[in-house]
């Protein structure tokens, strides 16, 4: 890997290590739907920010794009998305390491299901520190923090985890067909929609402007998401993005059992340092 794809990548790693921790601070003070929603109103004002510079990437092509089949891939991620963070946002409020370690698992499933089926061609040493990431996730949910989880977070545990990796998937069929800007315009809008079941109080619209923890996760979140799809574009193959998504675990284990007490910072300590020994050779073979 050159230098600039392993500093894009820890930029993307910065970026994931700061949402759940700030994502937490909101889910503390308002209803976990209010987070999908915040989510999607934050990312169609990035993309309306943007939009004098990197429309084009829709407009020029509105007519193909729109009538693609492959469009309605990105309303599904939407879709799927809007319940993810929901889920997502109810496990966070009981243990930060649970919500961030699901993603070992969900980037195996993910990356074998593209080397197997769309020959993504991933080294093989690779595609084992991949499966084994994958097997220590596994490890975390029978004897890590994931285990004194509720059962119904367990639930939403591996109903995240089947999303996740399906997102790897839609990722790298969709962007290519429509577009990584339309991906995540429509992808953004289908999300904003689903939110409108939610029950949402005026005073909640409100504080996605006013609330300063609600304005950091959403200029992080939206920040991240330009960074994490392009990157998957124009300089990391999608397997790899997603390891450096997932090298951020590690760092919020540890952090979270710092932070919240959540088991001992030697038991996430670790999970956390396999994890990294584990994803270094993906980043620096």
């Amino acid at each position: 890997m050159t230098m600039l794809q392993i500093f894009i990548g820890l930029l993307i790693t910065f970026g994931m290590v700061l949402r759940p921790f700030l994502y937490k601070k909101c889910v503390e003070f308002y209803p976990a739907d209010l987070s999908s929603t915040f989510t999607s109103l934050w990312l169609l004002v990035a993309l309306f920010i943007t939009a004098p510079v990197l429309g084009h990437l829709y407009w020029d092509y509105a007519w193909e794009i729109t009538c693609s089949p492959y469009l309605a891939l990105s309303i599904l991620k939407g879709i799927l998305l809007c319940k993810m963070i929901k889920m997502q946002q109810i496990i966070n409020k009981q243990s930060t390491s649970s919500s961030v370690f699901f993603g070992f698992i969900a980037i195996a499933l993910g990356s074998l299901t593209i080397n197997i089926f769309f020959n993504e061609g991933l080294a093989l040493t690779k595609l084992i520190c991949i499966c084994a990431l994958g097997i220590l996730g596994i490890l975390f949910v029978l004897i890590g923090d994931a285990r004194n989880l509720p059962y119904k977070s367990k639930i939403y545990f591996i109903l995240i985890i089947l999303i996740v990796s399906s997102f790897t998937v839609i990722d790298h069929v969709a962007i290519p067909n429509v577009g990584w800007y339309s991906h995540l315009l429509f992808s953004s809008l289908a999300m904003f929609l689903m939110c409108f079941k939610a029950g949402i109080t005026k005073q909640d619209y409100l504080n996605i402007f006013r609330n300063k923890y609600i304005i950091c996760a959403g200029i992080v979140y939206s920040a991240s998401e330009f960074l994490i799809i392009y990157a998957s574009i124009n300089i990391l193959p999608v397997s790899i993005v997603g390891i450096f998504l997932r090298l951020s675990a590690p760092i919020v284990m540890i952090l979270s059992a710092y932070k919240y007490h959540e088991k001992s910072i030697k038991n996430q300590a670790i999970f956390g340092i396999i994890a990294l020994v584990l994803t270094l050779p993906i980043i620096l073979l």
